[in-house]
């Protein structure tokens, strides 16, 4: 039985006497902006969520984009628009968050594993293509800690084929592939605001779309399949309208909108932190013995959601973190090894090799250069 090493979540903000994998940043003004909506008589969707979208378009440079609950639900939507039903197939990673997966399987879909790269623990585009067949509907990738996958041969692939590119961006909020941001690569790209990420709403997610079609049916999906926009009222002020199309309850209310508008303000620092943090750990252990260090394509930036080493005798590296009150995690477990998803798969040779080695290393606001510093030298003092 694989010993688990977990974030506590119930203490996310961590002690004097620890560094925690993730903690969440909010500014004083998202604070204050949140007392203001609590006052206003409406605090639901409504205005500041429009204003939310616009403010991450810009960010994004993105033609389209609708507010949603969490990524999850950006997902499912995705998978919705795209026709995904019963008894399609969906290649996916197994290597993510649960979140990912699940709403394959609540579309009445088949999530078909492809294997990872060793190099960077995201989805391997020659792989995909072995599993394609005639009821493959879409791809879903994900962009492990924030490095952007191969979306230049993924995008070749689903083009070649008829089908779509799912992103599952949720770890890389200011990623940057081939010049561009994520959010403009492919037909849907999910984001999440949940607690933990770079720009937080508390909970929430968006998704980034590239059609006008796909964007308005994505919209009436989110309000039960309703059409907010094209309504109109009647004679007595009600709006009259029809609801032709199945739908979800996953709208985003004005009370996350405002975190998120000014949050979304801080990104630029907090990337520069991000970095700057990546960078230390990448010198600090460049010659670490049971130690290897990921290498980034050239063609790609990072947000750095977390930091991945792949190291030997792992379970002795996380209960000496832990001892030194580091909290390293395996931060996502294969999902191929959950009863829902079918049980483990022997098929996936990278995924075996890199599942069993990698570990995260924390990256946020809440640690400095001299937090980092302190890991480095508790790794270097060997495991």
């Amino acid at each position: 039985m694989v010993e688990r090493f977990f974030i506590d979540e119930d203490n996310g903000m961590g002690s004097s006497q620890s560094i925690n994998m993730f903690a969440p940043f909010v500014t004083p003004e998202a604070t204050q902006r949140v007392a203001q909506v609590l006052a206003t008589p409406w605090i639901g969707q409504g205005n500041l969520v429009d204003d939310f979208e616009d403010a991450v378009k810009d960010v994004l440079c993105l033609p389209y984009a609708v507010a949603v609950n969490n990524s999850a639900s950006a997902i499912r939507m995705a998978l919705s628009v795209a026709g995904v039903g019963p008894g399609d197939e969906v290649i996916t990673t197994p290597l993510t968050c649960t979140l990912t997966n699940h709403p394959i399987l609540e579309q009445f879909a088949k999530p078909v594993f492809a294997d990872v790269q060793k190099t960077t623990g995201n989805i391997d585009p020659t792989d995909v293509v072995k599993r394609l067949t005639s009821k493959t509907k879409a791809i879903i990738c994900t962009h492990w800690g924030g490095l952007p996958s191969d979306l230049l041969e993924l995008n070749q692939i689903a083009r070649q084929n008829g089908i779509a590119v799912i992103e599952d961006a949720s770890e890389a909020f200011g990623a940057i592939y081939q010049n561009r941001i994520i959010g403009n690569h492919s037909r849907f790209v999910a984001f999440s605001f949940h607690a933990i990420q770079s720009v937080t709403t508390g909970e929430g997610g968006m998704l980034a779309l590239q059609s006008a079609d796909d964007t308005g049916l994505a919209k009436m999906q989110r309000w039960y399949g309703i059409d907010r926009i094209g309504r109109h009222p009647n004679n007595l002020g009600y709006y009259d309208f029809d609801v032709k199309n199945v739908g979800f309850g996953y709208y985003m209310t004005n009370i996350n909108a405002a975190i998120g508008i000014e949050n979304l303000k801080s990104l630029s620092h907090q990337q520069s932190h991000r970095e700057e943090i990546a960078g230390a750990y990448r010198k600090g252990l460049a010659e670490v013995p049971g130690l290897t260090l990921l290498k980034d394509p050239n063609d790609r930036t990072s947000s750095h959601h977390f930091f991945t080493v792949l190291v030997d005798n792992r379970d002795d590296f996380c209960r000496k973190l832990r001892d030194c009150g580091v909290n390293a995690s395996i931060v996502h477990y294969r999902n191929d090894e959950y009863t829902v998803f079918g049980g483990l798969r022997d098929d996936l040779p990278n995924l075996d090799y890199f599942s069993q080695r990698y570990i995260g290393l924390p990256v946020h606001m809440g640690i400095s250069v001299a937090d980092v510093n302190h890991v480095i030298d508790v790794i270097k003092s060997g495991w």
